[in-house]
């Protein structure tokens, strides 16, 4: 019985064969202009998506993700807020303090070496 069943399948696959081979060569042709069409369609797609936006647009974009990154900054208190202001204050002085020390000695050891007074 299968083989019944195969010869039925090929006789069908024969005679779409033949009517394949027995088509006009306008179908042939449509095939080929529908593959071109989407050829060139593709190509379209791929030069707007390669295409680069215009200047308000980008700039649209651009104020756009620095809200959305503002909304997730996280803030500090008004405490801790002094307490770092302090903190920079401090170490600014500090920092003062010994270029100023650094300073003063460089200059004591080369007025030593060299024996000259700027003034």
């Amino acid at each position: 019985m299968a083989s019944k069943k195969s010869n039925k399948n090929n006789a069908a696959a024969a005679k779409a064969s033949k009517a394949a081979a027995s088509a006009p060569a306008d179908k042939d042709q449509s095939k080929k202009n529908a593959s071109k069409k989407d050829i060139t369609s593709t190509k379209k797609l791929a030069k707007d998506k390669n295409k680069k936006p215009g200047f308000i647009a980008r700039t649209k974009a651009y104020f756009a993700s620095v809200r959305s990154e503002m909304k997730r900054v996280v803030w500090p208190t008004k405490h801790e807020l002094i307490n770092y202001s302090v903190a920079v204050c401090a170490s600014l002085i500090v920092v003062g303090v010994v270029i100023a020390l650094l300073d003063a000695v460089i200059g004591e050891g080369l007025v030593l070496f060299s024996g000259l007074r700027s003034w």
